[in-house]
């Protein structure tokens, strides 16, 4: 069993056709494919290819005004990105799925065989001192230690029972399968998942303004700022330097 941080892997992302975009709007250089897709679709509306308007004649300025100013964050919606989220917790998907303009691929407990799991130890944990008192082995003396070695102990307590489990709903002749879906209900919360995440610009936009609070799950925060590090590179306009 292996201690685990959040990690962010880019795996897909809206691009777009130029030469269809060309026939009616030209492309700025600077724009990046969902930027420019982002503004086709709001010119589209009424067919402003020609730039008529100065003050938002540069992409950049568009997208800040009709995104940022007017509100009209539906044009947004036809570019997209898929994550693929790796060392984030159980306790992170239960928050996740939440957001339900987003769609999931989530590894499975009841086919994966988790008595190799790796846990996720939560950031307010990490950055703790402070110390408890819990349980030995054998149930009859009491240690002292850091919160995260805590954390870790129990983790290996919880993943030790879900193998006993297993081992012995198998030994009565339940399939694998059934076993490890029984098994799993002793797993806690801090156990790794792994989440291919796809949204629309607009359902990440949502996600990162509300989960990059300072009142949002702390694992949350964190998993939120990744993604927004490289939804900067897909559309800078759009997602902005905090």
């Amino acid at each position: 069993m292996n201690i685990v941080e959040p990690a962010v892997q880019l795996l897909a992302h809206t691009a777009i056709v130029p030469d269809a975009i060309e026939h009616r709007l030209e492309i700025q250089e600077e724009s990046t494919d969902a930027e420019t897709l982002t503004v086709f679709a709001g010119r589209s509306c009424y067919e402003s290819w020609s730039r008529p308007n100065e003050k938002t004649r540069e992409d950049k300025d568009y997208l800040r005004r009709t995104l940022f100013e007017q509100g009209h964050f539906s044009i947004l919606e036809h570019a997209s990105a898929t994550f693929y989220l790796t060392g984030v917790s159980r306790a992170l998907l239960a928050e996740i799925t939440r957001h339900r303009h987003l769609s999931f691929s989530v590894m499975s407990q009841r086919f994966v065989d988790e008595s190799e799991a790796n846990i996720v130890i939560p950031p307010a944990v990490r950055r703790s001192n402070a110390r408890v008192t819990y349980a030995s082995e054998d149930f009859r003396d009491d240690w002292v230690g850091d919160i995260p070695e805590a954390l870790e102990w129990w983790g290996q307590e919880a993943v030790w029972s879900y193998e006993e489990i297993v081992e012995a709903l198998q030994g009565e002749g339940l399939p694998r399968k059934q076993a490890r879906e029984a098994a799993r209900a002793v797993l806690p919360n801090m156990v790794e998942t792994r989440i291919v995440v796809t949204g629309n610009l607009r359902a990440w936009h949502e996600v990162i303004e509300r989960r990059t609070a300072p009142d949002a799950d702390a694992e949350f925060q964190e998993v939120a700022n990744l993604i927004r590090k490289e939804l900067q590179r897909l559309a800078p306009e759009v997602f902005p330097e905090p």
